[in-house]
């Protein structure tokens, strides 16, 4: 073998030593790699299972939308001074945001005199920066009916508990502030987000083809049947409103702020109000729709179709804003960041459309899943299975970190945190390096305040509801007849003697 050759191999094995060396045995992507790439390793955990028994079903991500907690931030010469309002005093109890004001503008006060001390005349207050972070939690289901909740910012176990049988079929899990529903086989769980305690449970009516979706006041569950119930989260015992669609409901329905929204098989998209009973409206695309939908503030809906459409359809009024053609089948949900909406069709090529006008701004191939994204990056992984980062604005590729290993990409379109990890329970978090605190993309951003603290007000709160459906018959007052589907049309009467009339969900009310 000539020298050359001999060089060219030793550097083909290094390289391939290199990949290696990206990923550990566990899954655990290593931080100098990560760090390479621009990114910082936040945490990474194993969830409790039995692998022998059962894998992980289902992640979901919860951002809170009225929990929160301010820290301040000093930065100087390159070290960063956080201060937090869950800080604890002398007595164990917390400080507050005024008692962090207090250690923060001390700090303050401390460089100063320091700087003066060290001859530089007149130096100048370090700047203090006020942040608040929401409360992130990250719910996991295994198979065996294990729930775990995990801090977000942490990676810490906040509680598991276990539901159901476990020969059952457990669904991925949906939670809000103050619930956590998960099926397992025919029972719907709803659990208190607290400590994973089970508030009620009770046997659904049909068999469920997907995982739940639960706002403060209801709980939706998809049917083999095509209907989707809806259940109290507060009045558990009354029977269930039962929506019909056409088509299966095949995918997790999605919440906003003030809607719910579910797709089918037969390429229908169904919007309901997410905070009273009733319907919004139907949206009917020339394909199946085999992804989630999402939202975008504060009054729009994608989805997308392996019709090659991506829709843009106004949350409230329902009706169909835009269209946008890739000309290829697309499964994958929709990705809604600012004023670009990303598209990644089945061929694996992502597209980049600008929300206001559906023009097009870049496109790029060899992407399979989105991850996480912010202004500047976004965060995919190709088609080799490999985490890749691509530049926002161009759509060109940064770099690439080997993750074939990994088998549990996680999409979050909700905040910039990249969650990924593999279905033996290892999940794991990474960040950009240069955006410290979490970037929220639906509901309002925790903005970056004065250089001097002010007093914290609700940095977060859901938008204003919407006008209700109209008056009428409470759907939880006595049991219902049989599933009625609203946007049906009316069938033909019996011989024997005409039914009662209709009552149109989308009517005038009188």
């Amino acid at each position: 073998m000539s020298g050359r050759a001999l060089i060219a191999g030793l550097l083909i094995v290094a390289a391939a030593g290199s990949a290696f060396a990206q990923v550990s045995s566990s899954g655990v992507i290593d931080a100098d790699a990560a760090r390479q790439m621009g990114m910082e390793r936040l945490w990474f955990t194993q969830v409790g299972l039995d692998r022998g028994k059962g894998r992980l079903a289902g992640v979901y991500q919860h951002v809170s939308a009225t929990q929160a907690h301010t820290v301040l931030e000093i930065l100087h010469e390159g070290k960063r001074y956080v201060f937090s309002e869950r800080e604890r005093d002398a007595f164990g109890q917390p400080i507050g945001v005024e008692g962090a004001r207090v250690k923060a503008n001390e700090l303050a006060a401390k460089i100063k005199g320091e700087a003066e001390t060290a001859g530089v005349k007149d130096a100048p207050l370090p700047r203090i920066d006020t942040y608040v972070v929401p409360q992130i939690t990250i719910y996991v289901s295994s198979q065996r009916g294990m729930v775990h909740a995990i801090d977000g910012e942490t990676g810490r176990t906040l509680w598991a508990a276990t539901v159901g049988k476990p020969l059952h079929t457990t669904s991925a899990p949906a939670a809000s502030d103050t619930h956590v529903a998960v099926v397992n086989g025919s029972m719907l769980y709803v659990m208190r987000v607290e400590d994973g305690s089970v508030e009620w449970s009770r046997q659904v009516v049909g068999a469920p083809s997907a995982g739940p979706a639960i706002s403060e006041e209801f709980v939706w569950v998809p049917m083999i049947g095509g209907q989707v119930e809806a259940y109290d989260v507060h009045k558990h015992k009354r029977p269930a409103a039962v929506y019909r669609s056409f088509g299966l409901p095949l995918v997790q329905p999605v919440v906003s702020l003030n809607s719910v929204a579910w797709p089918t098989d037969e390429g229908n998209l169904y919007v309901g109000f997410a905070h009273v009973q009733g319907m919004r409206f139907r949206v009917e695309a020339k394909d199946a729709i085999n992804s989630a939908p999402a939202f975008l503030a504060p009054n729009k809906v994608f989805a997308t179709s392996l019709d090659g459409y991506v829709y843009c359809v106004h949350e409230e009024k329902g009706h169909v804003l835009w269209r946008f053609t890739t000309g290829e089948p697309i499964s994958h949900s929709p990705v809604a960041l600012g004023d670009t909406v990303y598209a990644i069709t089945d061929r694996g090529n992502m597209y980049a459309i600008s929300v206001a006008d559906a023009q097009e701004r870049w496109v790029t191939a060899g992407i399979k899943k989105y991850l996480a994204g912010n202004d500047n990056r976004l965060y995919c992984v190709d088609t080799g299975g490999n985490l890749t980062v691509l530049d926002t604005k161009s759509g060109s590729r940064i770099g690439s970190l080997a993750t074939s290993s990994l088998d549990l990409p996680i999409l979050n379109v909700q905040t910039d945190r990249i969650l990924i990890g593999n279905s033996q329970g290892m999940i794991q978090c990474l960040r950009d390096s240069a955006v410290y605190w979490p970037v929220v993309h639906y509901l309002t951003e925790p903005k970056k305040k004065s250089t001097q603290p002010a007093k914290p007000g609700p940095a977060f709160g859901p938008a204003p509801m919407p006008a209700g459906p109209p008056a009428g018959p409470d759907p939880f007052a006595a049991p219902p007849p049989a599933a009625v589907d609203p946007f049906a049309a009316p069938a033909a009467p019996p011989a024997a003697a005409p039914p009662p009339a209709a009552v149109d969900p989308f009517a005038d009310p009188k």
